[in-house]
């Protein structure tokens, strides 16, 4: 498997290319990745070796650093501090200013002990947001860490951060919101916040969503079936519809007018694409999708070559743009920092069904 990657690079994240902006899918200078964690200042991956640390690390950019952590089962990071999850269920933190681990507290079973029963709750997922962390225990509680925002009848089986909002999946399907919701980003058709616990997204329900993901100020959802439901923020067209300002343009020129221009969304729409998606990743204002023959598309902002071409040619795009994969391989994954993607590929020849049984342990991006 080989891990490619394009977008932001001005602190050295992809170390063997020394320019700011990486504009096309890139291998990544590493072997036998298992996980990977995109914040906006560096990246960090997981393989038998340990997690290593690409970027800006310890006060310096341009640097690559191993930290240990050889039994890490989940990882995720901000500019401030990276999260791992190790094999006995027991999360620890890693600040970036000064080097060095810090095991949490086991937040999981502390309403347990106040009523006086106490049973194992491991952490299994988590997710490292702008302003916040979010984790899934093994019962399916989800967590503003330490404090619970969802104590299910059915299990929480995804957590999504972006800048100041959560996404959570049920094990049958159902999503919930929870945060800020200024930009329409929790999908409650309003513009308000959700402070103490996390929100069923009325417009999703009687789907089955299987995947989410949180952008800076956007959000997005893939169903069973297929399709890509966007909302939230659509300043660049992240949402895969088009922005006011490019309709203002059009009436410019032609003097007809879109009727589909979009700025803020406050519940979720399907986009409208004759395509089946796998899964998706949001950035701070851009949106990359997985299909199921194995390419890779992408919508929104594009100032860094996130979207896998130069930002001379396009700044930013509302209808999706492929992004082109080295000859004779397919996307197995697809993750997204804050102004950068990352895919992970396998040869075509390989697997001709390249997500049966796919067992690739996915870390949600990060969005600052």
């Amino acid at each position: 498997m080989e891990l490619l990657y394009c977008g932001f690079n001005g602190f050295g994240q992809l170390s063997s290319v020394r320019t700011g902006i990486v504009s096309c899918l890139t291998p990544f200078p590493a072997e036998g990745i298992q996980l990977a964690s995109l914040s906006w200042s560096y990246v960090a991956l997981k393989s038998d070796r340990g997690i290593q640390l690409s970027g800006f690390v310890g006060h310096r950019s341009h640097q690559v650093k191993c930290v240990g952590m050889h039994d890490s089962v989940a990882i995720s990071c901000n500019r401030k501090h990276m999260l791992a999850v190790v094999e006995t269920g027991v999360c620890w933190r890693y600040c970036i200013e000064s080097g060095s681990w810090r095991r949490l507290d086991p937040f999981t079973t502390v309403e347990q002990d106040i009523e006086g029963e106490r049973e194992d709750d491991s952490v299994v997922q988590v997710c490292s947001g702008a302003t916040f962390d979010a984790s899934v225990s093994e019962s399916g509680r989800a967590f503003i860490m330490p404090s619970p925002i969802y104590n299910p009848g059915t299990k929480v089986t995804q957590v999504a951060c972006g800048n100041e909002h959560c996404l959570l999946v049920t094990e049958i399907g159902e999503v919930f919101s929870w945060g800020i919701g200024s930009r329409g980003q929790l999908g409650h058709s309003d513009l308000e916040n959700e402070d103490e616990t996390a929100r069923q997204v009325d417009v999703l329900a009687g789907l089955r969503v299987t995947r989410v993901a949180a952008g800076g100020w956007h959000s997005a959802a893939v169903t069973d079936s297929g399709d890509l439901y966007t909302w939230g923020w659509n300043n660049s067209g992240q949402l895969g519809f088009p922005t006011c300002a490019e309709e203002q343009q059009q009436c410019d020129k032609s003097e007809t007018c879109s009727t589909e221009a979009v700025s803020i969304l406050n519940f979720p729409l399907p986009v409208n694409w004759d395509k089946t998606i796998m899964n998706v990743g949001c950035g701070s204002r851009h949106t990359v999708v997985l299909l199921d023959d194995g390419s890779v598309w992408g919508c929104g902002w594009n100032a860094f070559g996130q979207l896998g071409t130069s930002p001379k040619t396009m700044q930013s795009c509302w209808k999706m743009h492929k992004l082109e994969l080295p000859s004779k391989c397919v996307a197995q994954d697809v993750l997204c920092g804050a102004w950068s993607t990352m895919v992970f590929t396998i040869p075509d020849q390989e697997d001709k069904e390249p997500f049966a049984g796919r067992s690739l342990k996915r870390k949600h991006e990060e969005a600052d």
